[in-house]
Parts: structure tokens; C-alpha cells; sequence
């Protein structure tokens, strides 16, 4: 009596068929995937699960103005700028989930400049900066429903969908690792002279928008739930002459909401005396901080964290020697980009 076929066999080479095809296409999305910040979150996901102790996270204001290897060399603050370019507060709130899957930190510093945007996303483009170099899981799948209609979700999901033809432009930066010098932040090294910026006070303030409240008090949930401390920051910014100077009101009013929700804000728009920051040279345009800029706005925040959290000091301690070398490389990048941009 002959044995009747097992019905495993052909399962079995049908399951091995379909995973060799999601590694190809994964190995291709990755090289075929647009490169716009991805040194960013290779920084992060290198570091050694929970050996960070700060999160510096935002938009594109908090990622052109904290260095974190300035904060390592004159604090010992082991940290990560996760900002990403146009990120949105619903975005930072989904790319908040993704951090603390691989880390604990002790502290989560956000800038709330996008307190101003009252919309789920800043355009298709930057939400790819970054959900394209999120792992995909839960944070990016919730990511992906909450955030966009059902037409354009797909190619956040498959994202070989949009850059399958890219091959095209495909050059040796795109086989090459990301460049992970700065620890996620990017300093600029143009200068735009703004010598006639005006600071409004504090007391001149405008009511936050809905959208940019709503996911505001998610990430506090959030953090409070993980027990992880949350400061509010507000990094210096100007704006373009004909701007009707609502967003620095938008983010003063951040302060009565910040109050209500027991977390700490420091608007350092009003500490730029302090900080020696000058709009005359410290800017790279009409919305960022230059390299000098950055210097002196971390230098600010580093003392601020050192007297207000008890961050432990990581330089002696042999797990965190790397950042010690990683210090000479970065010092190594600033001199040669300043020296390259003419400065």
C-alpha cells in the first residue's frame, strides 16, 4: 500500500519561496530606498539597546541645533538626535513608540516648533525621511493607518513601490553605510545674516493648533506610562521678514499648556543673551541654526540638562569608550566641512 504524499513538503517550499522573496525585496528597498536622512536613524538603531540616557527629538529646528557628541564632550551625556527633517508631532508621537523599543532613556527632549502645524503630516516627502528608515512594526504600522487615507498607504508599507525606479540614479553612496558621525544631528554651514530679527516676549502669545495638541498629550501619556521624563524645548529660530510673527506666539503659547500638563519648557528664545547666540552670524537661514549657532544653543541646553536632570557622566566608563573615538571623528568632520565651506 503506497503512502499517501505529504501535503508538508509543498507548504514547506512555498513558505521558503516567500520569505526568499520579502529578503530580495527588502535587500532592494534598501539600496533602491532615497538616502535623505537615513544617517540619522542608523546612528540611533547602532547604539547598543538601552545605553542611551537622552532623546533629542522634533523637527528639522531641534535636528540642525543639538549636537549630541558636544554633549558627550563636555557633559558625558550619552544621547541621539532622532529629529528628522518636517516631522510633525503625529509623526514624533509614532517615531517616539519606535525609540523605546530599543531604548530607555532617562529623559525625552522635544522641540515643540510644530506646535504651529495643524496637519497629520508635513508632505509625503518627509514622512518618508521618516518612516522609510523605521524597522518596520507596530510604531510604523500604527503609524501608517493613523496617519494616512487608505489609497496612500501602500508605499509606506512596500516601500520598494516608490523608488523601484530609481535604479537609475543609483551611486556609490547608495551601497556605502550611512555616515553616523553626528549622532543624528546635522549641522549647516551656510550663514544668513539676520541682524534685525526681533524676539517677540513671552507675554505675546497665540493659542496651539488643535492637531499638534491632541498628539502633544499622547507623547506625554506616553512617556509618563514608560516613566520617562519629558522637557519641552523651544530652540532659537527666526522667521521670514513678511511672517506675521504668529509662530513665535504660537510657540509662547505653549508654555500655559505645558504648565497644565506638569512638563517642563524652556523657550530659549528668550535665552539667546545668555547663550552669546547672535542672528547677525549664527543663523543658516531664515528658520535654522548654523554650526555656530549649534554650538552655542547645546552648550546652553548641556548646562541646562546638567543642573536640572542627574544624567550620569559616561566618559569614564568603559562601555561608552567608543564615544571617545567617535569624538576624535566628529571634530575630524566639523574642521574639515567648516574648512571646505569657506569659514
Amino acid at each position: 500500500m503506497r503512502a499517501k504524499p505529504s501535503r508538508l513538503g509543498p507548504v514547506l517550499k512555498c513558505a521558503a519561496f516567500l520569505l526568499l522573496l520579502a529578503l530580495t525585496v527588502q535587500l532592494a528597498s534598501g539600496v533602491l530606498r532615497n538616502k535623505n536622512y537615513a544617517s540619522a536613524s542608523a546612528a540611533f538603531y547602532e547604539e547598543p539597546k538601552d545605553s542611551l540616557d537622552v532623546l533629542l527629538m522634533g523637527s528639522s529646528h531641534m535636528l540642525n541645533a543639538v549636537a549630541p557628541m558636544q554633549l558627550w564632550e563636555e557633559h558625558g551625556i550619552a544621547s541621539n538626535n532622532l529629529a528628522q527633517n518636517g516631522q510633525v508631532l503625529p509623526v514624533t508621537y509614532y517615531h517616539l513608540q519606535e525609540a523605546l523599543r530599543f531604548q530607555r532613556p532617562k529623559l525625552i527632549v522635544l522641540d515643540i516648533y510644530k506646535a504651529i502645524q495643524d496637519s497629520l503630516i508635513d508632505s509625503t516627502a518627509s514622512l518618508h525621511y521618516t518612516l522609510d528608515n523605521m524597522t518596520f512594526g507596530l510604531p510604523k504600522l500604527r503609524a501608517v493607518f493613523d496617519l494616512l487615507p487608505q489609497g496612500e498607504r501602500m508605499e509606506f508599507l512596500v516601500d520598494i513601490i516608490p523608488y523601484h525606479s530609481r535604479w537609475k540614479e543609483l551611486t556609490q553612496a547608495d551601497f556605502t553605510p550611512p555616515d553616523t558621525t553626528e549622532k543624528g544631528a546635522q549641522a549647516l554651514f551656510a550663514i544668513t545674516p539676520l541682524p534685525d530679527f526681533t524676539v517677540m516676549p513671552a507675554s505675546a502669545a497665540a493659542e496651539p493648533v488643535e492637531v499638534a495638541l491632541r498628539y502633544l498629550e499622547k507623547i506625554v501619556a506616553l512617556c509618563r506610562e514608560e516613566q520617562v521624563e519629558l522637557l519641552f524645548v523651544a530652540v532659537p529660530f527666526a522667521t521670514p521678514a513678511d511672517d506675521d510673527l504668529s509662530r513665535q506666539e504660537v510657540v509662547n503659547g505653549m508654555a500655559a499648556y505645558a504648565e497644565a500638563w506638569g512638563v517642563p519648557f524652556v523657550n530659549m528664545m528668550h535665552h539667546t543673551e545668555e547663550m552669546g547666540f547672535d542672528y547677525a552670524q549664527d543663523m543658516a537661514d531664515v528658520f535654522h541654526a548654523n554650526w555656530r549657532g549649534m554650538e552655542k544653543i547645546t552648550a546652553w541646553l548641556g548646562d541646562y540638562l546638567a543642573d536640572h536632570y542627574p544624567l550620569p557622566d559616561r566618559r569614564g566608563e568603559s562601555a561608552y569608550q567608543s564615544w571617545n573615538e567617535a569624538l576624535e571623528n566628529y571634530h575630524a568632520y566639523l574642521d574639515a566641512a567648516i574648512a571646505a565651506a569657506g569659514h
